[in-house]
């Protein structure tokens, strides 16, 4: 009875040592560095807690933040993920009147054992700490890494900084609160690290709920093995043989300004061999002046009077005497 109960005291070290299970079943081929751009996710998502009172005063609000370094395994294999055995032990029941979100969830979580500088280096580069983004990050992608959260973690500072000191998150610095081209930020990212590097780029955007336009929202960069472990450069991305990343922004997208309303979309231009048909304007009606009917007066009519007989009459004076012509 007594040993029963101490197995099961033991048994939560002994699912601690256990390798991921994910890991044992997958083969690791590269990782994906993800990004974040706050601004166009907060249009994305407005109900963020870290949305409120952001604006360009915070570093968040001008640069690329870290959101993630995901493990990847070979193409066409089955997604590494959760991972961490324990995750599933750390669950707490809601408080009467408590809705459950992202946050919540995520702080249920364990959390993550990382020395202290470590700890304040990655507040600097990934806001989401607040909500305890990092343990769920852990949780569902780190463990699958095979490294300890300490190593795990301070690759993915290292080269979250790398990011951000690149000529691609300048120029998206430079074009905050204006629209800008696909081309454009794939050409800034391809000047530092070589043509090829466009291959490891993927720009991701979303749709503002305020306008309906695109919006830059995440930046992914593969890397490979070593790729984590060395300050970035064109030798450090992974790319897949024959293969582009499909990019997940149109040709022409918005980023955002922390606070600002989002202008007005783009009016898309008249196809060619199209009119449009003018407006006519609004004519007033003419004022027309009120005219009363005219009003008609019936003559009264009296009875003749009678003759007089004193005075001579039509019939009774003098008949018209006929001159006959003069004869010659």
């Amino acid at each position: 009875m007594h040993r029963g109960r101490h197995l099961l005291a033991l048994l939560p070290l002994l699912l601690a040592c256990m390798p991921p299970r994910a890991a044992l079943a997958q083969a690791m081929d590269h990782y994906t560095l993800v990004m974040g751009f706050l601004p166009g996710q907060c249009l994305v998502k407005p109900e963020l807690p870290l949305c409120a009172g952001l604006s360009l005063k915070d570093p968040a609000a001008r640069n690329l933040t870290l959101i993630g370094l995901r493990p990847d395994p070979r193409s066409n294999s089955v997604p590494l993920r959760d991972c961490d055995p324990m995750a599933g032990a750390f669950s707490t029941p809601l408080m009467a009147g408590e809705v459950e979100t992202l946050a919540t969830q995520s702080c249920t979580l364990p959390p993550v054992e990382l020395s202290a500088e470590l700890s304040r280096a990655l507040g600097e580069v990934m806001p989401g700490v607040a909500i305890c983004a990092e343990r769920r990050f852990w949780s569902r992608y780190g463990a699958c890494s095979m490294l300890s959260p300490e190593h795990y973690f301070q690759r993915a500072v290292d080269r979250a900084r790398d990011m951000q000191h690149t000529l691609f998150n300048l120029a998206i610095a430079s074009a905050i609160g204006t629209r800008v081209t696909r081309d454009s930020l794939i050409s800034a990212f391809t000047q530092q690290f070589g043509d090829d590097a466009a291959k490891s780029l993927q720009l991701v955007c979303g749709r503002s709920k305020k306008r309906n336009q695109p919006v830059l929202a995440e930046v992914r960069v593969k890397l490979g093995q070593l790729g984590t472990m060395r300050t970035l450069g064109k030798d450090g991305l992974w790319q897949e043989s024959g293969m582009t990343l499909r990019q997940r922004c149109p040709e022409q997208f918005l980023i955002p300004e922390a606070g600002q309303p989002v202008p007005d979309p783009i009016v898309k231009p008249v196809p060619p061999g199209t009119v449009d048909i003018p407006q006519m304007p609004d004519i007033p009606q003419p004022d027309v002046p009120a005219v009363a009917a005219p009003t008609l007066t019936v003559p009264e009519i009296t009875a003749p009077r009678p003759a007089d007989p004193t005075k001579p009459q039509p019939m009774d004076t003098e008949p018209m005497r006929i001159i006959p012509p003069m004869s010659e």
